[in-house]
Order: C-alpha cells, then structure tokens, then sequence
C-alpha cells in the first residue's frame, strides 16, 4: 500500500471526533509468551496496521485534535544493537515515516509515550480502541490504557468509528485480496491435482502450503480446514489428520494472505475424481444456493436477506431431492451464515445488520452437513459489493462438478 493509504485512513478517522480537543492511542500489539523463552508468533492488530502500515510490534499511533488543529505521532523503538544482533532489524524513524506518511518529526521513541500521553490529555477526550470479544481473557493495549486513564480523562471507544471506516474497501484494498485469491487459487488446483485415497488430509494438505511459500511467502489468511469425509460435517474441524477413502469427499476451506488482506475460499471435490449421484446430488443444491446469492448480492442489501435466501433454496433443493421431510429440518443440515466481512481480518468486523455498502467484501458460503452419508459439502466464494451486480473475485476458481470431474482426471492421466 502507498503511504497516502493509511494518511488518508487517519484523517478520515479524526474526522470522525466531534471534540475540539481529542487524543487518539492505538498500538500494533504486543508479543505474548508461549513458554520459557519462546513466544507465540506476533500478529499485528489489524486496526493499528489499517491506520500505519506498520507490522512491527510495540509501536504506538497517537492522533491529536486541538483547537481546530491537526497531528499525528508515531512512538516506536529506538535502536538497540545487542537486539538487533540477537532477533533483527527494527523500524529506524526515517523507515518509519516512510511507510506510515507521520513526518519524521514526530516520530518519537516509545520511552517517550507515557509522559507525552499525560500531558495531552489534560483537557482532551481520548479515544481508544476498545475492542472487545467472547473470549473473557481477552486484553488489549487499548484496554489496558483506558483502565490507566479513565479517571484522568474522559475515555470513547474508538473502535465502531474505525470499523466504520473499514467495512467498504477502497480500490486498493479490493486489489490485495485479488492477490491473494489468485495465490488461493493456484493452491487449490494443486489439491485438486495431487489428491489420491490412502493420504492424510495434512499430506494433500502440504501442497497449499508449498504453494504459499514458492509464491512469495504468503501467509495463511486463517488455519486450513482440511477435511474429509464424515470430518466434513464439523464446521470448524481443524485435526487434519485423518486418512482419505475412496469415495470421500475432501472439504478445504483456506486461504492465502497479501499486503495483509485474506482470501477465504472453499472448495469441495472427490478425493478419486468423481462424485457420487447421491454426492452429486448434494454438491449441486449448494453450487444453485451459492449462485442464486452471488446474483442477489448488490449494495442496500443486509446479510440477513442473503442468509434467507440461501435457505430457501437450499430447503427446497433438499425437499425434492428427498434429503429432508419438512422445511423446519433444514436447520439440522445447515446451520451457519451465508456470509461475512472479508478484509484485513478473515471474519472483517462490520456494522452488523446494515445495508452493504458499496465496497464490501463479503463470503458467500452455502453448505449442506449430513453424517450419516459422511457428506458434507460447502462452496465458498468472495464477492465484492457493487451498486449492480455482486462482483464474484474468486470465479476463476473451478466449481463446477464437471469441471472439477474433468480437472482432475486430466491432471492424473498426466502423472
């Protein structure tokens, strides 16, 4: 992304204050320890990284409103050798303004932070971001801050104004998630083309990951469901470790990583290369409810009329193919939404149970779960949001049994 991305993120958020006096804090995140020495692998907050480009960890954005007046800071770590001997290199200043647009005066050490917070709040509210989750252990820098700081100041959560300003993407974040589709894509054709009864899921599973890695080091947008079979049927299964039968079904629903914006795609195919009629059955009433959503999508529309949609075809598809007896079963084979934000986080935050706006990237992931036929089968897709019709940016990416059929049995014949 070009510097003038996250400068413009930032002005636009500072609008956003209705205060003459604001003070804004966001940080990038902290390394958590996994044991002894060793700690787990540093995920940078998403919101912090949409406002600075910045990956690094311990670093600290500081908005300042005043009188009409506008400033940001960025606070990061000064140099230290014996640190850079032992893990690497960290963000100079000059590299630092480089990549977030902050002037490099003021980009400041973070030894400086606490004394220069205090005093800019004084007679400012400060905004946090306040995010919060189901998880009750759940702890942020911005929580941590606003427990220091809520009888000094005035404390807002800044974290719906942000989300706000993320659920429509710009041009430039819609191009980072195509990358990383197209990334997906070569990924899944390598399953489809390597895939033999007798493997593991994490063997077959290993070729997107060897994809991944020799097309540029991408990262996983979110950890591989790899899952075969009766696995299939749970939605979030995540062993990978069970060996695939003739006559299996594999599910992969993953998902690469570019400039920090995911993919998240799913597809379904038969591990010998060929479905079976009650398999084909079944892939095909998915297949018509992921079609008849991506042709409804359009800006003005909720999530909500997606999810009814989806069920509606998939009821009737199921009642006519005699897969259920009433339309009240359907909730047994499906049992999950239609759709959700994609962005710089796989599940994107969004403002939930509002019309799409133009920009939005959402999934479009119809299923169908049966266990006793060990099938389970979904189709996923991601679409961006459009005044028109729903743009599908992963449909390069073969769904059609046919196809898939056809795909398949070409890349064995060629072995």
């Amino acid at each position: 992304m070009d510097k003038k991305f996250y400068k413009q993120n930032r002005r636009a958020l500072a609008a956003l204050f209705e205060e003459a006096n604001a003070v804004a804090v966001f940080s990038t995140g902290y390394s958590v320890t996994c044991s002894a020495d060793e700690n787990y692998p540093f995920q940078v907050n998403t919101n912090c990284f949409y406002l600075t480009g910045v990956t690094q960890e311990n670093v600290y954005l500081v908005l300042i409103k005043k009188d009409g007046l506008y400033e940001e800071r960025l606070y990061i770590d000064a140099y230290d050798e014996m640190y850079a001997k032992w893990v690497g290199h960290r963000l100079t200043k000059k590299e630092a303004s480089e990549l977030s647009g902050v002037p490099m005066k003021y980009i400041r050490y973070r030894s400086d932070f606490e004394s220069d917070l205090d005093a800019l709040t004084a007679d400012a509210v400060l905004y946090l971001d306040l995010e919060t989750n189901r998880n009750t252990n759940f702890h942020s820098f911005g929580l941590s801050i606003r427990d220091r700081y809520q009888e000094k100041a005035e404390v807002k959560d800044a974290y719906p104004l942000l989300i706000s300003l993320r659920y429509a993407k710009k041009p430039c974040e819609v191009e980072e998630i195509k990358k990383a589709i197209d990334v997906t894509k070569k990924g899944i054709e390598s399953l489809m083309a390597n895939a033999r009864p007798g493997m593991k899921e994490y063997e077959l599973e290993a070729y997107f990951d060897f994809v991944l890695k020799t097309e540029g080091q991408h990262k996983h947008a979110f950890t591989t469901i790899a899952a075969a079979g009766k696995n299939a049927t749970t939605l979030h299964y995540s062993a990978n470790n069970t060996e695939m039968t003739d006559g299996d079904l594999v599910l992969f629903d993953l998902g690469a990583k570019s400039g920090g914006y995911s993919a998240d795609i799913t597809r379904t195919f038969p591990v010998n290369g060929k479905f079976t009629p009650l398999q084909r059955t079944v892939y095909d009433i998915v297949l018509a409810a992921n079609k008849k959503v991506e042709a409804s999508a359009r800006a003005g529309m909720t999530m909500g009329e997606l999810q009814k949609i989806c069920v509606e075809v998939l009821t009737e598809g199921c009642l006519n193919a005699g897969l259920i007896e009433t339309p009240e079963e359907i909730k047994r084979v499906y049992f999950h939404g239609v759709s959700h934000s994609l962005g710089l986080d796989t599940h994107d935050p969004n403002v939930r149970n509002t019309p799409l706006p133009v920009g939005a990237v959402i999934t479009n992931e119809p299923g169908l779960y049966f266990p006793e036929h060990r099938i389970g089968i979904r189709i996923e897709d991601d679409l961006l949001i459009t005044k028109g019709k729903a743009v599908n940016l992963s449909a390069d990416i073969i769904k059609e049994a046919d196809e898939i059929e056809a795909y398949m049995q070409k890349c064995k014949a060629s072995v």
